[in-house]
């Protein structure tokens, strides 16, 4: 591997066009990156104005889940959420645990 790196800086009209080679292909995928993003950018926009123009029009439905979430799932929540899940940092504690203690007290 070695030789070879040698053999190519070796010659100096080899390096120089290796050297524009390199770059042509870098500018070449630098390019191909814009175009993407500037299409991506293009969508992007395009669609927020798309909603913003039509939101009068076709307005999102309401869901209407909040009476059937406090019917259905609050009552099977637990009552103190850092009692009940592990809470490594004690932060549901109004005092802190005595010294090597790892659990709180119930």
């Amino acid at each position: 591997m070695e030789t070879v790196i040698e053999r190519i800086l070796g010659h100096p009209l080899l390096t120089i066009a290796l050297l524009l080679l390199c770059i042509l292909m870098l500018y070449a995928v630098l390019k191909r990156l814009v175009k993407m993003l500037v299409f991506l950018a293009v969508l992007v926009a395009s669609y927020f104005g798309y909603v913003h123009f039509l939101e009068e029009d076709y307005p999102l439905p309401e869901l209407g889940i909040s009476d059937r979430w406090r019917e259905t799932v609050l009552p099977l929540l637990p009552e103190d959420w850092n009692h009940t899940l592990l809470d490594g940092n004690f932060s549901g504690l109004s005092e802190w645990p005595a010294e090597g203690e790892t659990h709180p007290k119930d």
